[in-house]
């Protein structure tokens, strides 16, 4: 009896947590930490990155194209 109330509570827990799926076809915004540009091209490209989502890889492959000198992209989802 007691392995059956653990049981039923073990799987009442699971439903509690379960969560949605991410979307990844939308509301992605991925920046990098390079250094501020020097070009007028360069700054309407981060502008651009910093400000308009898209599918996840979209804005991934936007902010590597636009790289420059960094060391980390990061994507995240906008509200």
């Amino acid at each position: 009896m007691k392995k059956i109330i653990m049981g039923v509570l073990l799987l009442g827990s699971c439903v509690c947590f379960a969560t949605e799926p991410t979307d990844m076809k939308s509301n992605w915004i991925c920046t990098t930490n390079a250094s501020s540009a020097d070009n007028y091209k360069d700054r309407v490209a981060d502008d651009k990155m910093a400000h308009t989502p898209g599918s996840a890889e979209k804005s991934f492959a936007f902010a590597a194209k636009n790289c420059r000198d960094c060391t980390k992209i990061t994507c995240e989802l906008s509200k």
